[in-house]
Parts: C-alpha cells; sequence; structure tokens
C-alpha cells in the first residue's frame, strides 16, 4: 500500500492505494482494540459498518485495511445545521438498525464510542458507524468496565466505572447524538425530548430495551406484542 492522504496524523488515520488494483483503502494504525472483535467485523460484515479486508498485528499495534467511505461526518452536518426532522428520523433509524447488527452478535459487541464524528453520512444518504477501536464484547459476568474507554459527554455511567457496558451503552450515547441533532431544529418535537430523556437515564435497565424499541419509538410506532 502507498499513502495517498493523512486523514489524522495523530490518530495515525490514513487514506492509502493497493499498489497491484489501484484501490483506495482506510488504514488505521491502533494502540487501543481488541482484536477479535475486528476479526469477527472481516469474517461477518454487516451493513452499514465499513469492511474489514485485512489487519495485522506487531510491537503491540494493530494496522486495519477497511473500506473506504466517500461521504462526510454527521460531525459536518450538525456544524454546517444541515438537518431537518425527516434527515434526523432517517439517520437514527439506519443508525439503531446498524446497532442491532452489532448487538446481535453472540456474545454483543458494545462499540462504546458513539459520537457525531464516528457516524458517517454516505454520498447517498446513508449512514455507516465507524471506529471500533474501543469496542468490546458484553459479558453478563463483568461488575464493571476494567479499562476506562469512550468520550466524556457521550459515554455512559457506567463507562466510568458505576457499570459494565451493555447495549444500553449504545443507546445512552444514541441519545446523546439525537440531543445534539435535534438542537440545530428551530422548534424540537416533545416525542424526541422524551426519547432523549429515555436514553440518558442514569440506570441502564430503564432506557429502551433494545435497538429495535429505540427504533420503534423514533419511527413513532408502536412495538407489537
Amino acid at each position: 500500500y502507498e499513502t495517498v492522504h493523512i486523514i489524522n496524523q495523530r490518530h495515525k488515520v490514513y487514506i492509502v492505494r493497493h499498489k497491484e488494483s489501484g484501490r483506495c483503502f482506510v488504514m488505521k494504525i491502533l494502540d487501543v482494540y481488541n482484536i477479535d472483535i475486528y476479526r469477527q467485523l472481516k469474517d461477518h460484515p454487516i451493513v452499514g459498518v465499513p469492511r474489514v479486508f485485512d489487519f495485522y498485528e506487531s510491537d503491540g499495534q494493530l494496522t486495519v485495511i477497511e473500506e473506504f467511505i466517500s461521504g462526510c461526518s454527521l460531525k459536518d452536518k450538525i456544524e454546517r445545521a444541515d438537518l431537518s426532522e425527516s434527515s434526523i428520523s432517517h439517520y437514527m433509524s439506519e443508525l439503531c438498525m446498524i446497532t442491532g447488527q452489532i448487538h446481535s452478535f453472540r456474545p454483543p459487541v458494545i462499540h462504546r464510542d458513539i459520537k457525531p464524528s464516528n457516524v458517517m453520512i454516505t454520498d447517498h444518504d446513508d449512514v455507516v458507524l465507524i471506529d471500533f477501536n474501543a469496542a468490546k464484547y458484553y459479558s453478563s459476568d463483568s461488575s464493571e468496565d476494567t479499562v476506562l474507554l469512550g468520550t466524556p459527554g457521550y459515554a455512559a455511567p457506567e463507562q466510568y466505572g458505576f457499570g459494565s457496558s451493555s447495549p444500553q451503552t449504545d443507546i445512552y450515547a444514541m441519545g446523546v447524538l439525537l440531543k445534539e441533532m435535534v438542537y440545530v431544529l428551530k422548534f424540537v418535537p416533545e416525542r424526541y425530548t422524551q426519547i432523549i430523556n429515555r436514553c440518558m437515564t442514569l440506570e441502564p435497565s430503564e432506557r429502551y430495551a433494545d435497538d429495535n424499541e429505540l427504533y420503534a419509538a423514533i419511527c413513532n410506532r408502536k412495538m407489537s406484542v
């Protein structure tokens, strides 16, 4: 591979081109990671997550070669106030479907760093969730996270030693994400406020039970019994 563009020098993220095929990829050199999660994403690709094509470990670092996503980040859209009520519903719905897939792995994969800069919006207006270096497998036997990872402001209380990360940890972050998006609107629908408050409840068991329930709330649908 040859480097054609530096995306983030500090975080060691580059666009590289395969010398034989000429195809472009994203190359990340990670200091914090769970290699088993990248192996799972490579062996079991899911819609809405960049395809992992290769990875290798050396000297305590993991180099990942993954699909290049053309588009902009949700952070860019928020900063430009380039959001409407319908686009917010669309992006949140697609994000729920992505997290629903990673949470359906056995054991579930918890992203633990859902934030606007880690959500890409493609040129076709689809959502892609990136950056799984903070991700971990859910364990019902763990009483608390042993390594505190995540971004302040988006990380749930349990990520600070008040419990163990679970799918509800990602749901908390999705509530923060929704809160940032609706601030762009001139009028915030009451149902969004209710969704945000439930997602961001301090007690994980009081948040939405799963991604399907959150999806139904976003789409303003009743869950089937």
